[in-house]
C-alpha cells in the first residue's frame, strides 16, 4: 500500500544513448513484490518499505506488513506496486527479536497478484535480526543454512517414569547438537542401569554413546554429553561427561533418544536439556 503522497524528482538527466533509467528492474504493470518468511519464533512481525520511481516521474514509498507463522511453515504476501522502476527497499523486524537462524525471508518479483503468482526475478533471500534488515534488491541471496545459526538452549520433554527419553527435530529445522545433559533418578528398585544416548534419522542409529555411570537403587546419576574432544571422564560421584560426536547436524524428524539397560517402571528422567544451533531448513 502507498505510503504519504507522490513527490516529483527533477527531470531525467541526459546519457550517452539519450536514455535514461533509474534502476534496473523495471516493474510492469501485472508485476508486483512478493515476501514470503519463515519463522520459528513467538511474535515475530515484519515491515516491507519499498520505494518505486513511477512511469510519470514520482518517486512513490509503500509500507506493507506482515506477521509470519510460528511453525516453520511459509507465510507469503504480494506487495501490490504502480508500474515503474524499484529504486529499493528493505524488510524490517517490527515486533520480537528473532536471531539469525529463526526468520528466513525470501524477495521475488513476480507476475500476478495472488501468492501463486509465477515468480520472475529473485530479488533477495537472507535472515532478518532486529537489527539487521534484509535490503533488496541483493546482489548475493543467502541460503537458510547459511551463517552460524541461533544459539538455543532447550528444555526437552519430560518422559513418563519407567519410559525413556525421545526429542524429534522439529519439521522445517536443522539442528547441530553441541551439548546435552541427562539425568536419571532411580527408584528402590535393586538392578544397575546404564544409559545410552542415541542419534537416529527416525528409523536408522546413526550414533550411539554410552554413559560409564551407572545408577543403582535410589541413586541419581547426570551424563553429560560434548563434542569437539570432550573425554569421557568422572566428575564426583555419578556425574560424568561424554563425547556425542563432533559436528552432528540433525535433520528434522532426527531423534536423540535414550536406551537404559535394567530400567525399572518406577525409574524417573528428568526433562533433558540441549544446547542446540538451529536453521531453517529448505527455505
Amino acid at each position: 500500500m502507498s505510503n504519504g503522497p507522490a513527490l516529483p524528482i527533477p527531470a531525467r538527466p541526459p546519457s550517452q544513448g539519450g536514455s535514461w533509467e533509474p534502476s534496473a528492474f523495471y516493474l510492469r504493470a501485472d508485476e508486483n513484490l512478493k515476501v514470503t518468511s519463515y519463522n520459528a519464533l513467538a511474535s515475530v512481525s515484519l515491515s516491507v518499505r519499498a520505494r518505486i520511481y513511477t512511469a510519470d516521474g514520482h518517486v512513490e514509498d509503500s509500507l506493507d506488513t506482515q506477521t509470519p507463522t510460528t511453525n516453520r511453515t511459509a507465510t507469503s504476501t504480494i506487495i501490490r506496486t504502480n508500474e515503474g522502476w524499484l529504486l529499493g527497499g528493505q524488510v524490517v523486524v517490527t515486533g520480537a527479536a528473532p536471531l539469525v537462524g529463526q526468520t528466513f525471508v525470501v524477495v521475488e518479483l513476480v507476475r500476478g497478484d495472488s501468492t501463486a503468482a509465477n515468480a520472475m526475478q529473485l530479488l533477495a533471500a537472507g535472515y532478518v535480526t532486529a537489527k539487521q534488515p534484509l535490503v533488496f534488491p541483493q546482489a548475493q541471496p543467502q541460503s537458510s543454512l547459511d551463517g552460524a545459526g541461533a544459539l538455543r538452549s532447550i528444555s526437552g520433554t519430560t518422559p513418563a517414569a519407567g519410559a525413556e527419553i525421545s526429542e524429534t527435530v522439529p519439521t522445517g529445522a536443522r539442528w547441530q547438537l553441541l551439548a546435552l545433559a541427562v539425568t536419571f533418578i532411580a527408584s528402590a528398585t535393586v538392578a544397575t542401569r546404564t544409559t545410552t544416548v542415541i542419534v537416529d534419522d527416525g528409523t536408522n542409529n546413526l550414533n550411539q554413546t554410552v554413559g560409564i555411570n551407572q545408577a543403582t537403587a535410589n541413586q541419581t546419576a547426570i551424563n553429560y554429553f560434548g563434542n569437539r574432544g570432550v573425554q569421557i571422564a568422572l566428575l564426583n560421584g555419578q556425574n560424568v561427561t561424554a563425547p556425542i560426536g563432533v559436528e552432528y547436524f540433525l535433520g528434522a524428524g532426527y531423534r536423540i533418544r535414550t536406551s537404559t539397560g535394567s530400567i525399572q517402571i518406577g525409574d524417573q528422567y528428568a526433562s533433558p536439556k540441549y544446547l542446540v544451533r538451529e536453521w531453517i531448513e529448505g527455505a
